[in-house]
């Protein structure tokens, strides 16, 4: 069979803008594809982390506040040693406590009681400080008729419960959501229980108000459909919208499941539909199987219709889709020509156009570090050969390196947990950025960042390591581990870009790095050495003057 030249031209262009555009269209659906569905699990995440953020924020204020009013109580035996001696010592002191709880526990928004309770062996069975909170619109807290602990088994939970699970657990307690008859009210208690000699007095505690908490939880919607509950340390419902309490709840294949722990020993968990989460995805994917139609019938039409004129422009424009389908964005389709091949080239520009605007969003989340938000080592590496690209074309002729390393990351993971290890290296970055607002930031490690200096940060970089300097001083006695910023860092700068090579100044900058990481170890150890011979003397005195009551 014979074929004519407009036939071959024909074919020829039908072929390659068909393999072209399909090619492109497949890879970017399926970059699309896995991007979108990252996204959109990593937006739920997120959304869970924020909230479990917002309750252990509730759970640390009462237990900080649980902490201090026992140290108060504490204070108050060792001030007065006459403090279980006698009935008008007990109930002067148990006043002096009860000022305290009226002055201090309004702070406490979502609390339901607050108590003070002592050992019915040694003060009576209805000895201490009982307020609750009748109404939850007032901050304010009423005295109530403490309890009679020995009205009631150490097994009854619902009445006693707070008393007895914390003196035989021995150490400040998170118990699990009950029924608190004392108050006929379903509850969340933190309790610490009070020793002296080895030998109880009583307890310290603060309820929260469970329905508060899960209320909260039931206005929390998930894209469509999907909802939040919470489970207890065993994996049960400790609440859900709609199961009963103490169920264990299997998810179905159909769903997601997003669980992060929350500081009393209960879960947050998060649950979507796998459609939901795929709706984006599913809405890009037909644009963009649309757009690739649209394009073809575009294409097919003009090539049919004038493919007696575009012999040599077809070619021009197959050789640049050949471009794009390797991957080479930089295709151009700079065909001047006031007909439908101009429109053909115009179609190209725009198909090129819309998927490098696809790229560069794609690029941004693959660039960026998730925990801390800043560019990443993927970014640093592609900024590194941007860096000397305009060195060899003399567009930057001096710059620095700075590499920061975090101190202390493995002990709070170790000892506090991963949690609280995020939030410290998330504490160590915001201070990095707040000091080097106008240079590129890179997360290259697990904890090692990396700053490049160009331009005034460069010129001024010894008053900015002196804030910084000052920055991580200010955080030294912050109330938690993961809140005290430690980081070790080294400079190196050069005058003469193209003297040096940009791994030879951060070699210099990575050794002075570990310089300064040694002698921050050296200088802490000598401060502990300073501080612990006077610590042990002033034990060493109470010991000698306490007496036993």
């Amino acid at each position: 069979m014979k074929f004519s030249i407009q036939s071959k031209i024909l074919i020829l262009s039908l072929s390659s803008t068909l393999i072209g555009t399909l090619t492109i269209g497949i890879l970017s659906m399926m970059f699309i594809s896995k991007i979108t569905q990252r996204a959109s699990t990593e937006h739920i995440k997120t959304l869970a982390k924020e909230e479990t953020s917002k309750f252990n924020k509730i759970f640390e204020d009462h237990e900080k506040y649980t902490h201090t009013l026992a140290a108060e109580v504490y204070l108050m035996i060792q001030k007065d040693p006459t403090f279980f001696a006698n009935k008008q010592s007990l109930e002067k002191n148990t006043e002096a406590i009860k000022t305290y709880i009226t002055s201090s526990a309004h702070a406490l928004s979502d609390a339901k009681s607050v108590y003070v309770r002592f050992s019915p062996e040694i003060a009576g069975p209805n000895a201490g400080a009982f307020y609750v909170k009748e109404d939850f619109q007032d901050s304010s807290f009423t005295q109530t008729d403490p309890t009679n602990i020995t009205r009631f088994s150490p097994n009854d939970v619902e009445h006693v419960g707070w008393y007895y699970m914390p003196i035989q657990v021995g150490k400040p307690t998170w118990l699990l959501p009950y029924l608190n008859k004392n108050i006929n009210s379903y509850i969340i208690s933190y309790v610490e229980p009070m020793f002296l000699k080895q030998k109880e007095i009583g307890v310290v505690g603060v309820d929260i108000d469970f329905e508060t908490i899960t209320k909260h939880i039931a206005k929390i919607r998930l894209l469509q459909t999907g909802y939040a509950y919470l489970e207890d340390n065993e994996g049960y419902i400790a609440y859900h919208p709609t199961l009963t309490n103490g169920l264990s709840f299997k998810v179905s294949d159909d769903l997601i499941k997003i669980s992060e722990p929350l500081s009393n020993g209960m879960s947050f968990v998060c649950i979507v539909p796998y459609s939901e989460i795929n709706a984006q995805r599913n809405m890009l994917l037909l644009q963009c199987v649309i757009f690739i139609l649209v394009l073809l019938a575009l294409t097919t039409t003009l090539s049919i219709i004038f493919s007696k004129s575009i012999t040599r422009p077809l070619k021009e424009l197959t050789e640049e889709a050949k471009k794009m389908i390797t991957g080479n964005m930089n295709a151009e389709f700079n065909i001047q020509q006031n007909d439908e091949i101009g429109d053909l080239a115009k179609s190209f520009s725009a198909a090129k156009f819309h998927i490098n605007q696809y790229m560069k969003q794609m690029q941004g989340l693959a660039f960026r570090d998730s925990l801390t938000g800043v560019r990443n080592k993927m970014a640093y590496d592609s900024y590194l050969n941007e860096l000397e690209e305009k060195i060899q074309n003399n567009e930057i002729s001096s710059y620095g390196i700075i590499v920061l390393d975090t101190n202390n990351l493995k002990e709070i993971n170790d000892t506090y947990g991963h949690e609280n290890g995020n939030e410290y290296l998330i504490n160590s970055c915001k201070l990095i950025c707040q000091i080097f607002v106008h240079s590129p930031i890179f997360r290259i490690g697990g904890d090692e960042f990396i700053v490049i200096l160009t331009g005034n940060d460069l010129k001024n970089h010894r008053e900015l390591l002196n804030s910084f300097q000052k920055g991580i001083r200010s955080t030294r006695n912050a109330a938690f581990p993961w809140k005290q910023i430690s980081i070790a860092y080294g400079i190196a700068t050069t005058d003469h870009a193209k003297g040096t090579t940009i791994a030879e100044t951060f070699n210099k900058a990575d050794n002075n790095m570990y310089k300064n990481k040694r002698a921050m170890k050296n200088a802490e150890l000598e401060r502990q050495k300073a501080t612990e011979a006077p610590q042990a003397e002033t034990k060493t005195e109470i010991i000698q003057d306490k007496k036993i009551f």
